[in-house]
């Protein structure tokens, strides 16, 4: 794949959580950097203390060198007319919408054979209010898939709650995602790079999936679970179960039974990701779901000294954990 590609970033938060203020921080941060920004809903330009000195095709031209456009209809033909402009950009920041779901958004730069081509997806970053992400994780479903498909969270006015309550939302905020980065920071203001988190690399999805199970004892299909073996954990209603299986799975039944899953309990199932141990196979394959779709990337050689095994996470509501154990086991080669 073209090393050359586009990063894309993604901010993603509920209403409010501060997402614009955060693309302005990371835009001043990186002054040396031209980025394209993608809005889903336009309106005042979004970067501070910037005029605008060039419009056309729905494209503006900010006098940073910067360039924004709204998106209006298909994410792909937006991305497309991007590519079709003679503005030349660095780095692609998508903020969406507060009410909008991110996995549809990354959905178009892993699925899309075109817009992959062009564009690396390097990260999806939720923005978290420290005063309402409680209440928020309550009552309302998209910040809820939010939160579960971010690779990093950033908990926002973080100084402006108690540290035992911060304490206590991180923990919540693990329950619901097991795999990404939780940060503090206070009003868009962070000293890590954003820009360069790596998050759909091969290695860095299996290094997350190892730190997720080194955190908890688990177990493989049909053993029994013991006091220490802690095979899932549950925020309300969503639900993450995990699996270690010590046999090789066959690559065509574990496809086809997962195909079938995503498209069918697709809405339910907010993520997916794995280390799998296939037949035939050399190297580890690396799994991850996009939306109702997943994507399956080669990964390192299993080594020697290595106990080879497949590592699977599955994280949504309500999920049966006898009725997935018992699909994984008809998926051994």
């Amino acid at each position: 794949m073209n090393n050359t590609r586009i990063p894309v970033t993604i901010l993603t938060g509920f209403l409010g959580a501060g997402k614009t203020t955060l693309l302005n921080e990371i835009i001043k941060k990186h002054k040396n950097y031209k980025f394209a920004v993608i809005e889903n809903e336009f309106g005042d330009i979004p970067i501070d203390n910037e005029l605008v000195v060039d419009v056309g095709e729905g494209i503006f031209e900010l006098s940073n060198g910067c360039i924004c456009c709204t998106l209006n209809g298909e994410l792909s033909q937006t991305l497309l007319d991007l590519l079709a402009s003679d503005k030349t950009f660095d780095h692609l920041l998508v903020e969406t919408t507060g009410i909008a779901e991110p996995d549809a958004v990354a959905a178009a730069f892993v699925t899309d054979p075109v817009i992959q081509q062009h564009f690396r997806l390097d990260a999806t970053v939720c923005l978290v209010d420290a005063h309402h992400a409680e209440e928020i994780l309550e009552e309302r479903e998209e910040a809820k898939r939010q939160v579960t498909f971010a690779d990093f969270i950033l908990i926002n006015k973080a100084d402006e709650v108690a540290a035992s309550y911060l304490e206590k939302l991180e923990k919540q905020l693990k329950q619901v995602n097991s795999f990404a980065d939780i940060h503090h920071c206070s009003y868009g203001k962070v000293e890590l790079d954003l820009l360069a988190l790596n998050a759909y690399e091969a290695h860095k999805v299996a290094q997350k999936i190892e730190e997720s199970y080194h955190q908890e004892h688990h177990h493989a299909p049909g053993e029994s679970c013991n006091d220490k073996c802690s095979h899932h954990h549950h925020h309300q209603d969503i639900v993450t179960q995990s699996f270690i299986i010590e046999q090789p799975l066959d690559i065509l039944k574990f496809r086809h039974w997962l195909n079938v899953l995503l498209m069918i309990q697709g809405k339910h199932l907010y993520r997916v990701k794995g280390i799998m141990q296939f037949k035939y196979q050399e190297h580890k394959t690396i799994i991850q779901s996009v939306k109702q779709m997943c994507v399956f990337t080669a990964g390192d050689a299993w080594v020697d000294t290595e106990v080879k095994s497949t590592k699977i996470v599955f994280i949504g509501k309500h999920l049966r954990r006898d009725i997935l154990e018992k699909q994984l086991k008809n998926c051994l080669a």
